[in-house]
Protein backbone atom coordinates (compact mmCIF):
# COMPACT_ATOMS: atom_id res chain seq x y z
CA UNK A 1 0.00 0.00 0.00
CA UNK A 2 1.43 2.80 -0.89
CA UNK A 3 2.84 5.57 1.66
CA UNK A 4 1.30 9.12 2.14
CA UNK A 5 2.84 11.33 -0.67
CA UNK A 6 4.73 14.19 0.81
CA UNK A 7 3.96 17.96 -0.06
CA UNK A 8 7.52 19.27 0.45
CA UNK A 9 9.67 16.20 0.01
CA UNK A 10 12.20 14.93 -2.79
CA UNK A 11 11.58 14.45 -6.27
CA UNK A 12 12.15 11.07 -6.14
CA UNK A 13 9.85 10.45 -2.90
CA UNK A 14 6.59 12.36 -4.73
CA UNK A 15 7.36 10.38 -7.75
CA UNK A 16 7.13 6.97 -5.72
CA UNK A 17 4.33 8.29 -3.83
CA UNK A 18 6.61 7.51 -0.26
CA UNK A 19 6.88 9.30 2.39
CA UNK A 20 9.98 11.59 2.62
CA UNK A 21 11.73 12.93 6.03
CA UNK A 22 12.94 16.23 3.54
CA UNK A 23 16.50 16.03 5.02
CA UNK A 24 18.70 17.92 2.51
CA UNK A 25 20.63 17.27 0.56
CA UNK A 26 19.81 14.01 0.57
CA UNK A 27 16.56 12.51 2.47
CA UNK A 28 16.84 9.41 4.47
CA UNK A 29 15.02 7.13 1.97
CA UNK A 30 17.11 8.35 -0.96
CA UNK A 31 20.07 7.12 1.47
CA UNK A 32 18.61 3.67 1.88
CA UNK A 33 18.24 2.70 -1.87
CA UNK A 34 20.65 4.50 -2.98
CA UNK A 35 18.44 7.07 -5.42
CA UNK A 36 19.54 10.22 -7.09
CA UNK A 37 17.90 13.28 -4.70
CA UNK A 38 16.73 16.27 -5.36
CA UNK A 39 14.25 18.94 -4.75
CA UNK A 40 12.56 21.54 -6.40
CA UNK A 41 10.91 25.13 -5.69
CA UNK A 42 7.47 24.95 -5.37
CA UNK A 43 5.80 27.99 -4.61
CA UNK A 44 2.57 28.33 -2.94
CA UNK A 45 0.10 31.16 -3.99
CA UNK A 46 -2.69 32.54 -2.08
CA UNK A 47 -6.78 32.15 -2.24
CA UNK A 48 -7.40 34.71 -4.11
CA UNK A 49 -9.29 34.21 -7.40
CA UNK A 50 -6.79 33.98 -10.25
CA UNK A 51 -8.13 36.71 -12.43
CA UNK A 52 -7.76 39.08 -9.24
CA UNK A 53 -4.58 37.79 -8.42
CA UNK A 54 -0.91 39.34 -9.05
CA UNK A 55 -0.24 36.27 -11.35
CA UNK A 56 -3.30 36.18 -13.29
CA UNK A 57 -2.70 40.61 -13.60
CA UNK A 58 0.69 39.63 -14.98
CA UNK A 59 -0.84 37.36 -17.25
CA UNK A 60 -3.74 39.52 -18.80
CA UNK A 61 -3.28 39.67 -22.58
CA UNK A 62 -4.81 43.51 -22.63
CA UNK A 63 -1.56 44.40 -20.45
CA UNK A 64 0.59 42.45 -22.05
CA UNK A 65 2.97 42.79 -19.26
CA UNK A 66 4.31 39.54 -18.45
CA UNK A 67 6.94 37.59 -19.69
CA UNK A 68 8.45 34.38 -19.73
CA UNK A 69 11.54 33.67 -18.55
CA UNK A 70 13.56 30.41 -19.36
CA UNK A 71 16.45 28.82 -16.85
CA UNK A 72 19.95 27.33 -18.06
CA UNK A 73 17.92 23.84 -16.50
CA UNK A 74 14.47 24.11 -18.63
CA UNK A 75 12.55 25.12 -16.06
CA UNK A 76 10.71 29.16 -16.16
CA UNK A 77 9.17 31.62 -14.74
CA UNK A 78 6.65 34.64 -15.27
CA UNK A 79 7.74 37.77 -14.99
CA UNK A 80 6.87 41.54 -15.70
CA UNK A 81 9.15 44.91 -16.54
CA UNK A 82 9.24 48.03 -15.47
CA UNK A 83 9.35 50.48 -17.66
CA UNK A 84 10.64 52.98 -15.05
CA UNK A 85 13.91 51.63 -14.62
CA UNK A 86 15.32 51.86 -17.75
CA UNK A 87 16.30 48.61 -19.23
CA UNK A 88 13.96 45.93 -19.10
CA UNK A 89 14.97 43.46 -16.03
CA UNK A 90 12.15 40.64 -15.32
CA UNK A 91 10.62 41.38 -11.40
CA UNK A 92 10.06 37.62 -9.18
CA UNK A 93 6.28 36.75 -8.64
CA UNK A 94 6.00 37.21 -4.89
CA UNK A 95 3.95 34.42 -3.67
CA UNK A 96 2.00 34.52 -0.27
CA UNK A 97 3.22 31.83 1.24
CA UNK A 98 6.36 30.36 1.73
CA UNK A 99 7.40 26.94 0.02
CA UNK A 100 6.18 25.07 3.42
CA UNK A 101 2.68 26.29 3.13
CA UNK A 102 3.43 29.39 5.73
CA UNK A 103 1.92 32.00 4.98
CA UNK A 104 4.17 34.72 4.28
CA UNK A 105 2.89 38.42 6.05
CA UNK A 106 2.28 41.44 3.73
CA UNK A 107 5.58 43.58 4.56
CA UNK A 108 7.82 40.57 3.71
CA UNK A 109 6.14 40.59 0.59
CA UNK A 110 7.11 44.05 -0.20
CA UNK A 111 10.80 43.73 1.40
CA UNK A 112 11.17 40.50 -1.33
CA UNK A 113 9.70 42.83 -3.71
CA UNK A 114 12.19 45.34 -3.44
CA UNK A 115 14.95 43.16 -2.52
CA UNK A 116 14.66 41.55 -6.28
CA UNK A 117 13.91 44.95 -7.84
CA UNK A 118 16.03 47.72 -6.01
CA UNK A 119 18.38 45.91 -4.04
CA UNK A 120 19.88 43.58 -6.56
CA UNK A 121 19.47 45.80 -8.99
CA UNK A 122 22.03 48.24 -7.06
CA UNK A 123 24.62 45.54 -6.93
CA UNK A 124 24.72 44.96 -10.50
CA UNK A 125 27.07 46.70 -13.34
CA UNK A 126 24.82 45.14 -16.30
CA UNK A 127 21.05 43.82 -16.35
CA UNK A 128 22.58 40.82 -17.00
CA UNK A 129 24.10 40.33 -13.68
CA UNK A 130 21.38 41.20 -11.88
CA UNK A 131 19.22 38.76 -13.82
CA UNK A 132 22.15 36.27 -12.72
CA UNK A 133 21.53 37.67 -9.45
CA UNK A 134 18.14 37.11 -9.29
CA UNK A 135 17.94 34.04 -10.70
CA UNK A 136 20.08 32.47 -8.16
CA UNK A 137 19.28 33.89 -4.94
CA UNK A 138 15.46 34.50 -5.07
CA UNK A 139 14.32 30.69 -5.50
CA UNK A 140 17.04 29.55 -2.45
CA UNK A 141 15.58 32.30 -0.51
CA UNK A 142 12.20 30.98 -0.25
CA UNK A 143 13.86 27.80 0.92
CA UNK A 144 16.48 28.81 3.26
CA UNK A 145 14.97 30.75 6.40
CA UNK A 146 18.56 32.16 7.43
CA UNK A 147 19.49 32.98 4.06
CA UNK A 148 15.51 34.99 3.58
CA UNK A 149 15.90 36.32 7.07
CA UNK A 150 19.35 38.46 5.88
CA UNK A 151 17.97 39.09 2.54
CA UNK A 152 14.99 40.90 4.07
CA UNK A 153 16.74 42.52 6.48
CA UNK A 154 19.15 43.69 3.91
CA UNK A 155 16.01 44.93 1.80
CA UNK A 156 15.05 46.96 5.16
CA UNK A 157 17.92 48.75 5.51
CA UNK A 158 17.44 49.63 2.18
CA UNK A 159 14.17 50.83 2.69
CA UNK A 160 15.48 53.31 6.04
CA UNK A 161 18.24 54.55 3.23
CA UNK A 162 15.54 55.86 1.23
CA UNK A 163 14.24 57.87 4.30
CA UNK A 164 11.04 55.49 4.92
CA UNK A 165 10.18 54.46 8.44
CA UNK A 166 7.79 52.05 8.37
CA UNK A 167 6.62 48.98 5.86
CA UNK A 168 3.21 47.90 5.96
CA UNK A 169 2.27 50.08 9.27
CA UNK A 170 5.44 48.50 10.95
CA UNK A 171 8.55 50.30 12.28
CA UNK A 172 11.03 49.40 9.94
CA UNK A 173 13.49 49.16 13.15
CA UNK A 174 11.34 46.65 14.89
CA UNK A 175 11.41 44.66 11.68
CA UNK A 176 14.92 44.91 11.60
CA UNK A 177 15.11 44.08 14.96
CA UNK A 178 12.49 40.81 14.61
CA UNK A 179 15.03 39.21 11.71
CA UNK A 180 17.96 39.27 13.62
CA UNK A 181 16.39 37.67 16.80
CA UNK A 182 15.05 34.77 14.21
CA UNK A 183 17.66 35.00 11.61
CA UNK A 184 21.39 35.30 13.38
CA UNK A 185 20.48 32.21 15.94
CA UNK A 186 19.44 30.24 12.72
CA UNK A 187 23.29 30.94 11.10
CA UNK A 188 24.92 30.39 14.02
CA UNK A 189 23.21 27.05 14.98
CA UNK A 190 24.16 26.35 11.22
CA UNK A 191 27.31 27.15 11.97
CA UNK A 192 27.63 25.10 14.92
CA UNK A 193 26.98 22.09 12.78
CA UNK A 194 29.61 22.46 10.79
CA UNK A 195 27.86 23.52 7.64
CA UNK A 196 29.62 24.52 4.33
CA UNK A 197 27.22 24.37 1.53
CA UNK A 198 26.65 27.87 -1.13
CA UNK A 199 23.54 29.04 1.05
CA UNK A 200 25.15 29.23 4.86
CA UNK A 201 28.12 31.59 2.62
CA UNK A 202 25.85 33.33 0.82
CA UNK A 203 23.77 34.21 3.38
CA UNK A 204 27.03 35.38 5.52
CA UNK A 205 27.44 37.45 2.80
CA UNK A 206 24.30 39.00 2.90
CA UNK A 207 24.22 40.03 6.63
CA UNK A 208 27.95 41.41 5.79
CA UNK A 209 25.82 43.65 3.27
CA UNK A 210 22.87 44.18 5.28
CA UNK A 211 24.94 45.60 8.58
CA UNK A 212 26.80 47.78 5.85
CA UNK A 213 23.52 49.17 4.55
CA UNK A 214 22.28 49.87 7.81
CA UNK A 215 25.89 52.19 8.44
CA UNK A 216 25.31 52.02 12.34
CA UNK A 217 28.97 53.35 13.41
CA UNK A 218 28.68 51.67 16.98
CA UNK A 219 27.89 48.17 15.51
CA UNK A 220 30.49 46.32 13.56
CA UNK A 221 29.26 42.89 13.47
CA UNK A 222 29.38 43.41 9.34
CA UNK A 223 33.60 42.29 10.46
CA UNK A 224 32.31 39.35 12.32
CA UNK A 225 30.11 38.25 9.11
CA UNK A 226 32.87 38.95 6.70
CA UNK A 227 35.58 36.79 8.79
CA UNK A 228 33.13 34.04 9.17
CA UNK A 229 33.34 33.88 5.16
CA UNK A 230 36.90 33.68 5.14
CA UNK A 231 36.75 31.11 8.20
CA UNK A 232 34.28 28.92 6.25
CA UNK A 233 36.35 29.20 2.77
CA UNK A 234 39.38 27.80 4.06
CA UNK A 235 40.47 25.63 0.97
CA UNK A 236 40.16 25.49 -2.07
CA UNK A 237 37.69 22.81 -2.25
CA UNK A 238 35.56 24.47 -0.21
CA UNK A 239 35.59 27.56 -2.67
CA UNK A 240 34.60 24.86 -5.30
CA UNK A 241 31.37 23.82 -3.57
CA UNK A 242 30.53 27.53 -3.01
CA UNK A 243 29.88 28.27 -6.43
CA UNK A 244 28.98 24.83 -7.99
CA UNK A 245 26.30 24.02 -4.51
CA UNK A 246 23.55 22.72 -6.96
CA UNK A 247 21.02 24.84 -4.73
CA UNK A 248 22.04 27.56 -5.88
CA UNK A 249 22.81 29.60 -9.46
CA UNK A 250 26.90 29.13 -10.15
CA UNK A 251 26.84 32.10 -11.76
CA UNK A 252 25.11 34.39 -8.87
CA UNK A 253 27.45 32.44 -6.37
CA UNK A 254 30.41 33.60 -8.54
CA UNK A 255 29.19 37.41 -8.32
CA UNK A 256 28.83 36.83 -4.64
CA UNK A 257 32.57 35.53 -3.78
CA UNK A 258 33.79 38.50 -6.47
CA UNK A 259 32.00 41.11 -3.51
CA UNK A 260 33.56 39.17 -1.06
CA UNK A 261 37.08 40.04 -2.40
CA UNK A 262 36.21 43.09 -3.16
CA UNK A 263 34.53 44.11 0.68
CA UNK A 264 37.72 42.72 2.50
CA UNK A 265 40.51 44.05 -0.03
CA UNK A 266 39.12 47.49 -0.96
CA UNK A 267 40.90 50.09 1.19
CA UNK A 268 39.73 52.82 3.80
CA UNK A 269 39.13 50.23 6.23
CA UNK A 270 41.53 51.00 8.82
CA UNK A 271 40.13 48.88 11.93
CA UNK A 272 40.02 45.96 9.52
CA UNK A 273 43.52 44.21 9.47
CA UNK A 274 44.56 43.08 6.13
CA UNK A 275 43.51 40.19 4.80
CA UNK A 276 46.24 37.46 4.87
CA UNK A 277 47.79 36.08 1.64
CA UNK A 278 45.99 32.50 1.79
CA UNK A 279 42.94 34.90 1.41
CA UNK A 280 43.49 35.63 -2.45
CA UNK A 281 44.74 32.24 -3.00
CA UNK A 282 40.80 30.95 -2.47
CA UNK A 283 39.94 32.44 -5.66
CA UNK A 284 39.44 29.96 -8.89
CA UNK A 285 42.86 30.28 -10.39
CA UNK A 286 44.68 27.04 -8.15
CA UNK A 287 45.53 25.47 -4.79
CA UNK A 288 47.67 27.20 -2.14
CA UNK A 289 50.54 25.76 -3.79
CA UNK A 290 50.53 27.20 -7.08
CA UNK A 291 51.52 30.14 -8.27
CA UNK A 292 48.77 31.97 -9.21
CA UNK A 293 47.92 34.31 -12.73
CA UNK A 294 45.04 36.71 -12.13
CA UNK A 295 43.13 37.42 -15.19
CA UNK A 296 43.47 40.92 -17.02
CA UNK A 297 39.73 40.41 -18.18
CA UNK A 298 36.91 42.70 -17.39
CA UNK A 299 35.39 40.74 -14.43
CA UNK A 300 31.50 41.44 -15.67
CA UNK A 301 30.44 41.74 -11.78
CA UNK A 302 33.31 43.99 -10.14
CA UNK A 303 33.87 46.20 -13.38
CA UNK A 304 37.41 46.26 -13.27
CA UNK A 305 40.10 43.01 -13.63
CA UNK A 306 40.84 40.35 -10.67
CA UNK A 307 44.15 41.42 -11.93
CA UNK A 308 43.66 45.14 -10.23
CA UNK A 309 41.88 43.47 -7.32
CA UNK A 310 44.94 41.64 -6.51
CA UNK A 311 47.40 44.59 -6.70
CA UNK A 312 44.95 46.80 -4.36
CA UNK A 313 45.32 43.80 -2.19
CA UNK A 314 48.97 43.56 -2.21
CA UNK A 315 49.46 47.07 -1.53
CA UNK A 316 47.16 46.75 1.32
CA UNK A 317 49.62 43.78 2.54
CA UNK A 318 53.22 46.46 1.94
CA UNK A 319 51.36 49.50 3.22
CA UNK A 320 50.79 47.60 6.67
CA UNK A 321 53.78 45.28 7.02
CA UNK A 322 56.74 45.20 9.20
CA UNK A 323 59.59 45.42 6.62
CA UNK A 324 61.77 47.84 6.15
CA UNK A 325 61.16 50.93 3.99
CA UNK A 326 64.28 50.03 1.66
CA UNK A 327 62.24 46.36 0.83
CA UNK A 328 59.04 48.34 0.78
CA UNK A 329 59.97 50.85 -1.88
CA UNK A 330 61.52 48.43 -3.75
CA UNK A 331 58.04 46.22 -3.76
CA UNK A 332 56.46 49.48 -4.28
CA UNK A 333 58.55 50.24 -8.07
CA UNK A 334 57.63 46.59 -8.75
CA UNK A 335 53.53 47.43 -7.70
CA UNK A 336 53.85 50.73 -9.66
CA UNK A 337 55.54 49.31 -13.01
CA UNK A 338 52.60 46.32 -12.78
CA UNK A 339 49.83 48.91 -12.94
CA UNK A 340 51.24 51.00 -15.46
CA UNK A 341 52.00 48.36 -18.07
CA UNK A 342 48.30 47.20 -17.59
CA UNK A 343 47.27 50.86 -18.60
CA UNK A 344 49.55 50.94 -21.35
CA UNK A 345 48.56 47.49 -22.21
CA UNK A 346 45.17 48.19 -22.06
CA UNK A 347 45.52 51.81 -23.90
CA UNK A 348 46.52 49.78 -26.77
CA UNK A 349 44.12 46.57 -27.16
CA UNK A 350 41.04 47.05 -24.27
CA UNK A 351 40.08 44.11 -22.58
CA UNK A 352 37.37 41.94 -23.08
CA UNK A 353 34.68 41.69 -20.32
CA UNK A 354 33.63 38.23 -18.83
CA UNK A 355 29.85 38.59 -18.91
CA UNK A 356 26.99 36.40 -19.65
CA UNK A 357 25.56 38.38 -22.45
CA UNK A 358 26.98 39.85 -25.63
CA UNK A 359 27.30 43.95 -24.67
CA UNK A 360 26.45 46.66 -26.93
CA UNK A 361 28.71 48.86 -27.95
CA UNK A 362 27.81 51.60 -25.01
CA UNK A 363 27.92 49.17 -22.19
CA UNK A 364 31.31 48.03 -23.73
CA UNK A 365 32.60 51.72 -23.47
CA UNK A 366 31.16 51.75 -20.35
CA UNK A 367 32.55 48.97 -18.77
CA UNK A 368 36.03 50.24 -20.11
CA UNK A 369 35.96 53.63 -18.80
CA UNK A 370 35.23 52.20 -14.92
CA UNK A 371 38.19 49.80 -15.45
CA UNK A 372 40.17 52.54 -16.66
CA UNK A 373 39.23 54.59 -13.52
CA UNK A 374 40.63 52.24 -10.85
CA UNK A 375 43.64 51.60 -12.82
CA UNK A 376 43.97 55.63 -12.02
CA UNK A 377 42.55 55.16 -8.52
CA UNK A 378 45.21 52.17 -8.02
CA UNK A 379 48.31 54.82 -8.94
CA UNK A 380 46.86 57.22 -6.26
CA UNK A 381 47.11 54.69 -3.44
CA UNK A 382 50.59 53.53 -4.58
CA UNK A 383 51.54 57.00 -4.55
CA UNK A 384 49.72 57.46 -1.24
CA UNK A 385 50.00 54.72 0.66
CA UNK A 386 53.75 53.47 -0.12
CA UNK A 387 55.38 56.13 -1.75
CA UNK A 388 53.54 58.75 1.12
CA UNK A 389 53.39 61.42 -2.03
CA UNK A 390 51.45 64.78 -1.44
CA UNK A 391 47.97 65.25 -2.47
CA UNK A 392 49.55 68.30 -4.70
CA UNK A 393 52.14 65.86 -6.60
CA UNK A 394 52.25 66.04 -10.45
CA UNK A 395 51.91 62.16 -10.41
CA UNK A 396 48.53 62.35 -7.89
CA UNK A 397 46.89 65.18 -10.11
CA UNK A 398 47.53 63.70 -12.82
CA UNK A 399 45.75 60.70 -12.09
CA UNK A 400 42.74 62.61 -10.76
CA UNK A 401 42.46 64.64 -14.13
CA UNK A 402 42.53 61.44 -15.78
CA UNK A 403 39.44 59.87 -13.31
CA UNK A 404 37.50 63.30 -13.75
CA UNK A 405 37.65 63.09 -17.28
CA UNK A 406 36.69 59.34 -17.58
CA UNK A 407 33.71 59.98 -14.53
CA UNK A 408 32.17 62.87 -16.76
CA UNK A 409 31.84 60.15 -20.18
CA UNK A 410 30.14 57.79 -17.95
CA UNK A 411 26.05 57.15 -17.57
CA UNK A 412 25.48 58.47 -13.80
CA UNK A 413 23.38 57.62 -11.31
CA UNK A 414 21.56 54.66 -12.26
CA UNK A 415 21.67 51.05 -11.09
CA UNK A 416 22.27 48.39 -12.81
CA UNK A 417 25.11 50.36 -14.27
CA UNK A 418 28.93 50.73 -13.74
CA UNK A 419 27.88 53.75 -11.78
CA UNK A 420 27.26 51.12 -8.69
CA UNK A 421 31.05 50.20 -9.04
CA UNK A 422 32.42 53.55 -8.74
CA UNK A 423 32.87 54.40 -5.10
CA UNK A 424 36.57 53.42 -4.66
CA UNK A 425 37.43 55.62 -7.08
CA UNK A 426 34.88 58.37 -6.18
CA UNK A 427 36.32 58.26 -2.78
CA UNK A 428 39.61 58.47 -3.80
CA UNK A 429 39.72 61.60 -5.72
CA UNK A 430 37.70 63.41 -3.09
CA UNK A 431 40.71 62.62 -0.60
CA UNK A 432 42.81 64.13 -2.92
CA UNK A 433 41.23 67.06 -3.60
CA UNK A 434 42.10 70.55 -1.95
CA UNK A 435 40.22 72.91 -4.15
CA UNK A 436 36.79 73.93 -3.89
CA UNK A 437 35.66 73.06 -7.90
CA UNK A 438 37.30 69.39 -6.65
CA UNK A 439 35.55 69.25 -3.66
CA UNK A 440 32.04 69.92 -5.57
CA UNK A 441 32.97 67.65 -8.68
CA UNK A 442 33.05 65.15 -5.98
CA UNK A 443 29.90 65.77 -4.19
CA UNK A 444 27.97 66.05 -7.10
CA UNK A 445 29.23 62.73 -8.21
CA UNK A 446 28.77 60.60 -4.74
CA UNK A 447 25.42 62.62 -4.65
CA UNK A 448 24.65 60.72 -8.23
CA UNK A 449 25.96 57.65 -6.40
CA UNK A 450 23.65 57.79 -3.00
CA UNK A 451 20.74 58.31 -5.67
CA UNK A 452 21.95 55.02 -7.61
CA UNK A 453 22.83 52.68 -4.43
CA UNK A 454 20.60 53.59 -2.05
CA UNK A 455 22.56 52.88 1.63
CA UNK A 456 23.18 54.83 4.40
CA UNK A 457 27.05 54.23 3.88
CA UNK A 458 27.00 56.29 1.32
CA UNK A 459 26.77 59.07 3.99
CA UNK A 460 29.63 57.92 5.89
CA UNK A 461 31.86 58.42 2.83
CA UNK A 462 30.34 61.83 2.42
CA UNK A 463 31.16 62.50 6.36
CA UNK A 464 34.38 61.20 6.10
CA UNK A 465 35.33 63.08 3.34
CA UNK A 466 34.14 66.22 5.01
CA UNK A 467 36.14 65.53 7.78
CA UNK A 468 39.24 64.69 5.97
CA UNK A 469 38.60 68.51 3.90
CA UNK A 470 38.12 69.92 7.21
CA UNK A 471 41.51 68.71 8.77
CA UNK A 472 43.13 70.09 5.61
CA UNK A 473 41.47 73.09 6.12
CA UNK A 474 42.62 73.90 9.56
CA UNK A 475 46.34 73.29 8.55
CA UNK A 476 46.33 75.62 6.39
CA UNK A 477 47.14 73.32 3.12
CA UNK A 478 45.56 75.05 0.02
CA UNK A 479 47.99 73.79 -2.34
CA UNK A 480 47.59 69.93 -1.25
CA UNK A 481 51.26 69.58 0.65
CA UNK A 482 49.72 67.28 3.15
CA UNK A 483 49.65 63.56 1.90
CA UNK A 484 45.78 62.50 2.70
CA UNK A 485 46.88 58.95 4.18
CA UNK A 486 48.18 61.48 7.20
CA UNK A 487 44.51 62.79 7.44
CA UNK A 488 42.60 59.30 6.79
CA UNK A 489 44.34 58.09 9.50
CA UNK A 490 42.32 60.76 11.64
CA UNK A 491 39.31 60.07 10.88
CA UNK A 492 37.12 57.92 13.01
CA UNK A 493 35.52 55.86 10.34
CA UNK A 494 35.53 52.22 8.80
CA UNK A 495 34.56 53.37 5.11
CA UNK A 496 33.42 50.57 3.10
CA UNK A 497 33.89 50.68 -0.42
CA UNK A 498 32.13 48.37 -2.82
Amino acid sequence: MPGKRSRQGCEECRKRRRKCDEIKPTCGPCVVYQRACSYKLKLVWGGRKFKKSRFGQCLDLEAQSAQRIDDEEGGFVYGTTSAAAGPERPLALIPHCLPNGSPMPERYRILLDYFTKDILASLSVHPSIHEDLCKGLVPAMLHSPHLLSASLALSAAGFLSRGQTEIAGVDISRVIEHLQSSGLPLLRTALNRGQTDGMLLATCIIWCLAEIFAARPEVSSWRIHLQGVRAILDSNQAYQHFINDPGLGQSAMSHLYQLYLALQTLPHVPSLPAAQPATMELAPYGGNNTTLAFSPTIDGFLGYSQELLDVLHQINLLSSSNESQLSKDAQADILLGKVKGMIARDSQEPPNVLISSVLTPESDREFSLCHRTFQQATLIHIYRKLYKMPSGSQPIQSAVGEITAMVENMAQGQPCSNWVAMAMPLFTVGCEAFRDDQKQFVLDKIHKFDVCLGSLHVGVMKRALGDVWKLRSERGDMRGDVCAGQLLDEVPYSIILF
